[in-house]
């Protein structure tokens, strides 16, 4: 059994936000791949045939980020809601506590 879990929902999230920002960015470069901008036919064309020929990466890439976010945002959204869950369950107030600071007590048998 372990003995303790830990997530910091914060990073989980600064991770998903990051992998979301790189798969906008890599399903934008077709579009800046032949603007123009390098003012070399050489480079426009090399930059073509590298964005053609790399499709299939690309597409795999794309599956995999969309699944790494996913998963950091499964992860944060689990966690929050097992820690609230917890957290109800767990609390204990007013006259209904139970004696000794809390601890769990067995119900009847």
């Amino acid at each position: 059994m372990a003995d303790g879990f830990g997530v910091d929902t914060a990073a989980a999230r600064s991770v998903a936000s990051d992998l979301t920002t790189i798969r906008t960015a890599l399903n934008g470069f077709g579009a800046t791949v032949a603007d123009g901008s390098t003012g070399s036919p050489k480079v426009e064309g090399a930059l073509q045939r590298f964005f053609k020929d790399s499709s299939d990466n690309r597409k795999l890439l794309d599956k995999l980020l969309e699944r790494g976010i996913g998963l950091m945002n499964g992860l944060a959204e689990g966690a929050e809601s097992l820690d609230q869950g917890l957290a109800g369950a767990l609390t204990t107030s007013g006259d209904g506590a139970a004696p000794g600071g809390g601890a769990p007590t067995r119900g009847p048998r």
